[in-house]
């Protein structure tokens, strides 16, 4: 059956998109059209912005340069909103490892919504947020270390947290929690698994050995799966006494509003579980309660909050 042009671009986008290299007369033959219609078909992808490239030789011929080109899809105007504002609820981060392809998505879908759509997208703006917690912090990494993961490569990293290090690393994928990133990773360093702020990764190149390998379970390298089962690892019980003024700081934070339970003068506490891991932060983070908050488990928090409030005294002694 003869397919008009406009099926025969779309079917051509797809079948160059699949390839890594191909030839005109394999297109023209594979589309059954003569070489010199499959040219003028080439040339049209081209000017509508299909990234196509030419290697000229006896073993010559196209490929298509690495961002790849769909062919139209068509979305109903509420499928169009619904992926508007899942985009839209990335805009409080201030880096992703796609910040100019959320914003030029974003541009795409309204140039062709109708004018009642945009209104109607205006109005929702008004009236639905997607908020994370603000941190300016730069992340000049994230994406390398998302494609490093992608790739499954070995990158160099140099890493500055309490000491500034250099390493070789294999990512097994990035993930974000209350808009901070993190980059789960074999380190080859440590010899082990590790979670590296990706804030704290200042370079990453690709690493002059790329021979680095770990030996782990599917599920284990499922980065998803892993954030998923975080909470089940390693656990041991938080409980934290709160005056009123405690609660009420405590009830903005994400990841303890829900395990409060609150008395009737308005004072609270915290009886949950947190893993053995965030005990250095959190132990930072309920100092800087002061007497609005007394820790009363694990008792190795206690101590970390004893020790740095020995720190702090010994830095302010006259």
């Amino acid at each position: 059956m003869k397919v008009n042009k406009a099926q025969r671009l779309i079917q051509l986008i797809m079948l160059v998109n699949e390839r890594r290299k191909f030839t005109i007369q394999e297109l023209a033959d594979e589309c059954g059209v003569s070489r010199r219609t499959m040219i003028r078909d080439l040339t049209e992808l081209s000017e509508l912005g299909v990234p196509l490239y030419s290697q000229p030789g006896a073993h010559g011929g196209y490929r298509v340069l690495r961002e790849k080109v769909l062919p139209p899809i068509s979305f109903t105007e509420p499928e169009a909103m619904a992926l508007f504002f899942a985009c839209q609820s990335l805009q409080n981060y201030k880096s992703l490892p796609f910040d100019d392809e959320v914003n030029t998505a974003l541009q795409k879908f309204m140039h062709y919504m109708t004018a009642d759509r945009k209104a109607a997208i205006q109005r929702m703006q008004e009236s639905l947020v997607f908020w994370i917690p603000p941190h300016d912090l730069d992340l000049p990494c994230l994406r390398d270390l998302l494609e490093a993961a992608l790739e499954q490569q070995t990158v160099h990293i140099v890493y500055e947290a309490k000491e500034r290090s250099e390493r070789d690393i294999l990512p097994l994928g990035v993930y974000t929690v209350n808009g901070l990133w993190y980059c789960r990773a074999y380190c080859g360093v440590a010899k082990y698994m590790r979670v590296f702020r990706v804030d704290r990764v200042k370079t990453c190149l690709p690493a002059a050995d790329n021979n680095l390998t770990y030996n782990i379970a599917s599920e284990e390298a499922n980065i998803r799966h892993w954030v998923m089962q975080m909470e089940d690892r390693d656990l041991v019980e938080l409980v934290v006494e709160l005056t009123p003024e405690g609660v009420r700081r405590c009830q903005s934070e994400i990841w303890l509003s829900q395990s409060i339970e609150v008395h009737e003068d308005g004072s609270g506490v915290i009886d949950t579980h947190i893993s053995e891991s965030y005990l250095n932060w959190a132990a930072h983070f309920f100092l800087g309660f002061g007497l609005e908050a007394h820790v009363r488990q694990p008792v190795a928090l206690r101590g970390q909050i004893g020790r740095l409030l020995q720190e702090l005294s010994n830095q302010y002694r006259s």
